[in-house]
């Protein structure tokens, strides 16, 4: 529904992103893994992003990290805390700096609490000082955070996702698509029907899928006419470029 400038990566044929990067090959989430993306040549690398107690942007999947046997939430903790634990989480900027001018990122904000708007805005703000646009997609579950980060700066491409919790949106895309001004798609493999990607295509856009990790489901999906996936596999990133061809 909101155009995409025809420098944007999202305007290649066919996206395979490494989803947390090679998770076969490297630990999810971390330089390591997203280099690995790189070296293998994957279309982009796909990330999550926490927020610390201390205000730290983090590349971190799970709300929640083992300190001293007890799963204590990452909004309750600080960066030093962490890295005692998990000294390989990195830190978005460092991030950005090592890589972000090497590949194209998918930057998946999770929404922790009141402060995620805040995460939206640091990260753009990020970006920008690191000169990221046309390589870089913002997502997100939350609708909200799309919006806020259309409001701060319209360039920045977004990309919706959608799985079984969320998909009874579809009966009112028309409305909300143009309220949260989605640029992009990405939906729950276990979701996709012919239907649904005629649909988002009637209305200009791309519609990826995640987390896709089979043979079968690669090539049901290709046969429907998807426009990318996510894969923690580089087997599927190497059949997906003999298919797409």
């Amino acid at each position: 529904m909101e155009i995409l400038s025809n420098s944007h990566f999202y305007n290649k044929d066919f996206i395979v992103f490494g989803h947390r990067g090679v998770p076969e090959l490297c630990p999810e989430n971390t330089i390591e893994s997203f280099q690995k993306a790189i070296d293998l040549n994957y279309c982009g690398i796909e990330l999550d992003l926490m927020q610390t107690s201390d205000n730290k942007l983090i590349v971190h999947h799970d709300d929640t990290a083992l300190i001293n046997n007890k799963l204590t939430p990452i909004s309750e903790l600080n960066l030093c805390q962490l890295h005692e634990c998990y000294p390989n989480i990195p830190v978005l900027e460092d991030l950005l700096d090592s890589i972000g001018h090497k590949t194209n990122i998918n930057i998946e904000i999770k929404s922790q609490d009141s402060r995620s708007a805040l995460m939206v805005e640091k990260t753009i703000k990020l970006l920008k000082k690191f000169n990221l646009i046309d390589s870089i997609i913002i997502s997100s579950f939350n609708p909200k955070l799309i919006k806020e980060s259309k409001k701060i700066d319209d360039r920045f491409a977004t990309g919706w996702i959608l799985g079984p919790k969320n998909l009874y949106f579809y009966s009112q895309w028309k409305i909300i698509l143009k309220y949260f001004r989605v640029n992009a798609i990405h939906v729950n493999h276990n979701c996709i029907s012919n239907s649904l990607i005629n649909q988002i295509h009637s209305y200009n856009m791309k519609v990826l899928s995640y987390t896709v990790n089979s043979d079968k489901t690669l090539n049901e999906l290709i046969i429907k006419k998807i426009d990318g996936i996510f894969t923690d596999s580089p087997r599927i990133l190497k059949i997906s470029k003999s298919l797409t061809k």
